[in-house]
């Protein structure tokens, strides 16, 4: 049986990163034998049951010792941006190293270091980009070729991998009557005083704004630990969302459940973002994010800018949703008036589409089997 060792970001298991736990369960569903290894926190609960076994250390130089005294098939590592670090250590040490990254910024490295600030993630992201075997990410063919051009580094090594769908976790949509349109996004939202070119939440702003005075209802809805850091914490940051909330009828903030698509049922379109502006558009045009399967497992129609390239290209190819524009945001009562049929079979479209995107023992050959590497 093969041996699979996962591990978070910086050793860090985060509730709001939910891939690791869809990964360990697909796994086990095909006879994969799985290791969690992590930096133990005493606020943090994790569900084990989904891995063979749990592995607990207390920092990561104990991470890497484990692994120099443990052998297995394939270290699969989950990274994002602030901890590629880590990851490239990995890499240098060990030559069955798989990085799962979850974005990766496109802002020069100046302007980088001035959002954030770090100076280590576009160090390391390069030699990542060159040295691991194999890069796992959300993003698509285009944006592997953009980086294999700019990293001077093999496309072939960077696969299409984003979180698919669980069918445990599907939702059976209940009838929606078509009126009274309601929208959410379903997720994590900055504060408006990030920059604009490369945070969207000055345009969220915007569109909230703009689609409200049409009467068109729209909620956030996010991840409780964000939800609540909301309103203690971060409060002052968020006060332009919060005055919407008390004074906005047709907007609201709602706290989630952790995957539970469920509490989406009263919808009729998930959406991503509505208006794209500045360069942020880019840093998700070729990416297909995990909101759209959270959004396919809730059984819940997409609403999609086109500049979303990759999204928008399933959702017009398979009919799950409305593909729109920019320029769509001053007539989108129009852009929505469809009829009650034409809703029902976004929603039996995307029924059906979800089984089609869920992780699937030819992805398990693909990520996991020595054929891959050969054929290529």
């Amino acid at each position: 049986m093969k041996k699979i060792i996962l591990i978070p970001p910086d050793g860090t298991f985060q509730r709001r990163d939910y891939s690791l736990y869809r990964i360990a369960k697909w796994l086990k569903n095909n006879g994969i034998n799985t290791t969690l290894l992590y930096i133990e926190k005493e606020f943090l609960e994790i569900d084990t049951r989904l891995f063979d076994s749990v592995v607990k250390k207390e920092n990561l130089e104990d991470i890497v010792k484990h692994l120099e005294m443990h052998s297995y098939d394939k270290i699969l590592h989950r990274s994002w941006m602030h901890s590629y670090d880590f990851s490239a250590l990995l890499v240098e040490k060990f030559e069955n190293v798989i990085i799962n990254i979850k974005d990766w910024n496109f802002a020069p490295k100046n302007v980088y270091e001035f959002l954030f600030p770090n100076s280590a993630d576009h160090v390391s992201i390069e030699y990542i980009f060159q040295n691991a075997e194999l890069i796992l990410s959300h993003f698509t063919q285009e944006q592997s070729l953009l980086w294999a051009k700019e990293y001077k580094t093999d496309s072939s090594k960077f696969i299409t991998f984003p979180e698919y769908c669980n069918s445990a976790s599907f939702n059976e949509k209940p009838f929606l009557a078509y009126e009274n349109i309601k929208l959410v996004y379903a997720g994590v939202i900055s504060p408006t005083v990030y920059n604009e070119d490369y945070f969207p939440n000055k345009a969220h702003l915007r569109s909230i704004k703009k689609l409200t005075k049409e009467q068109i209802s729209i909620d956030f809805v996010m991840p409780e630990p964000v939800y609540e850091k909301m309103y203690t914490s971060e409060y002052f940051l968020y006060h332009d969302f919060m005055y919407e909330h008390e004074f906005n009828k047709y907007f609201s903030l709602v706290k989630g459940k952790i995957l539970d698509a469920s509490i989406l049922n009263q919808y009729h379109f998930g959406f991503f973002e509505l208006e794209t502006s500045g360069l942020n558009h880019d840093l998700y045009k070729y990416a297909i994010t995990s909101k759209f399967a959270f959004y396919l497992e809730a059984g819940l129609p997409i609403l999609i800018n086109k500049k979303f390239v990759s999204i928008a290209r399933l959702v017009e190819k398979y009919q799950l949703g409305i593909v729109f524009s920019n320029d769509d945001l001053d007539y989108m009562t129009k852009v929505l008036s469809i009829s009650q049929s034409k809703y029902d079979s976004f929603v039996e479209n995307i029924a059906q589409y979800r089984k089609k995107f869920t992780y699937s023992a030819e992805q398990l050959e693909i990520i996991f089997e020595k054929r891959y590497y050969e054929s290529n």
